[in-house]
């Protein structure tokens, strides 16, 4: 077998790094913020004005902050400032007896029943998004799975299609990711009582955001009539709605995390699966070779993705070397410590998820794409693979995210070989989630035998 593929990756900035040289950087590219020591030193302290930095990649520290520490470690508000635009006090910022009943609430739109019973839809939208496609074309594989994901995602989770409003989504969540979503130092250090610029341009993007998920509900179809399964905005409004009006606050704040964040995952994760295929044929022909003859479709589709080993330990080796969550970060609430280091209270805590897949330590290769290591075994450690996080706040969409990652790229492997039109480097830029550099262009070529 030949050697690995092992992508390009931005460089580090020295281990002499300050704190708020860290901060810094992470407005730009969290895959260039931290030193090379965090592959090496599980905590790392640091400071930044006001207050201790804490950089955290080891397993144990993962238990801890998110296990055996939870509630001494929350989550930090900066992540309402610069989340609260799109997802407000949602799932994905909220905390204490808000978020404990709003995810109750929504647990059961994705249990593996559910995740099956929706397999269906998520046939029927990548089919007709792979009608569109021509023969032999020349392809925005990014921008294709951004728009398959939108679909995906209201047509799931909202039973309506995306058509009208995917456009005005994908130009938004764009607008949002690689502006205003940018997390500046002073986010990090700042409280939420003292708002800067960026805060004010944060509130008018907000504005127009709860427009766009208004019409979004409106013109979603009737409230369900009987016998029909009720879909996660159902159970939304039963959860969360104060009165049960549809339009309220809080579920404008569960819609627009779950259409951004639904969408979102698959997308990168879609995006990189496809991009590291293509510069490793070993794995995309062994992937077409394991899908050629499975049926996927609509009526048979959850039963048959199963049996796709080779297409899942691909979708989690992407996941490894490009976790859409690249990061994530807490705050101690109290003075205590973490793997033997004191922390302070109002200590900032990071964790680079990034940075745990890629220690040598943990796994052989580290930064090599070599989806074998999924498939030889053994499972890696619970506390060293964390593409959806861990403990109680881990995704609460991950099997359905692997689903749609794993059912897409089947599908179009089923049809296509797919290639970079040119050798141009594309490098993960971490600053929301982990979109690439550059959308290149690929070339799908149909495949002689196809279903």
């Amino acid at each position: 077998m030949s050697t690995p593929f092992t992508p390009p990756m931005p460089s580090l900035p020295p281990d002499s790094i300050s704190g708020f040289g860290i901060l810094t950087r992470l407005r730009r590219n969290g895959f260039s913020a931290f030193p090379e020591r965090c592959f090496h030193e599980p905590v790392v302290s640091l400071r930044v004005p006001g207050k201790s930095l804490v950089l955290a990649s080891g397993p144990e520290a993962m238990k801890a902050l998110f296990i055996g520490q939870a509630t001494t470690f929350r989550r930090l508000r900066v992540g309402r400032r610069v989340l609260g635009p799109i997802v407000g006090d949602g799932i994905l910022v909220s905390e204490g007896v808000v978020w404990r009943e709003r995810r109750k609430a929504m647990a059961p739109a994705f249990t593996p029943r559910a995740v099956a019973a929706l397999t269906p839809h998520i046939a029927s939208s990548s089919e007709k998004a792979l009608q569109t496609l021509r023969d032999d074309s020349v392809v925005d594989v990014f921008a294709f799975m951004q728009a398959l994901a939108l679909d995906i995602a209201a047509v799931t989770m909202f039973s309506m299609a995306s058509e009208r409003f995917n456009t005005s989504l994908r130009e938004m969540v764009t607008s949002f990711m690689t502006g205003i979503g940018r997390p500046r130092p002073a986010d990090f250090l700042l409280p939420l009582s003292a708002p800067t610029f960026t805060d004010w341009r944060r509130a008018r993007f907000r504005k127009r955001w709860v427009r766009l998920v208004e019409a979004i509900i409106a013109d979603r179809p009737p409230a369900a009539v009987a016998g029909k399964p009720r879909d996660l905005f159902d159970l939304l409004v039963a959860a969360v709605s104060v009165n049960g009006a549809p339009h309220g606050p809080e579920v404008i704040d569960e819609v627009g995390t779950m259409i951004v964040a639904g969408h979102e995952t698959t997308t990168t994760a879609l995006f990189w699966s496809v991009w590291l295929l293509a510069h490793a044929d070993h794995w995309q022909n062994m992937a077409a070779d394991e899908v050629l003859n499975v049926d996927l479709s609509p009526n048979n589709a959850a039963a048959n993705l199963e049996n796709l080993p080779v297409v899942t330990a691909i979708v989690r080796e992407a996941l490894r070397l490009f976790p859409p969550a690249f990061m994530t970060g807490r705050e101690a609430v109290e003075d205590t410590e973490l793997c033997g280091q004191a922390v302070k209270r109002g200590a900032m805590v990071l964790t680079p998820f990034w940075m745990l897949h890629r220690s040598p330590a943990l796994w052989s290769q580290p930064n090599a794409f070599d989806p074998e290591r999924f498939l030889r075994g053994p499972e890696p450690d619970k506390f060293a693979y964390l593409p959806f996080g861990v403990g109680p706040h881990v995704c609460i969409g991950a099997q359905l995210a692997m689903a749609e990652a794993v059912f897409v790229l089947a599908r179009l492997l089923q049809r296509y070989h797919v290639a970079v039109c040119d050798d141009r480097p594309v490098l993960p830029v971490g600053v929301l989630s982990t979109r690439p550099s550059r959308a290149p262009a690929f070339r799908l070529t149909r495949r002689r035998v196809s279903r």
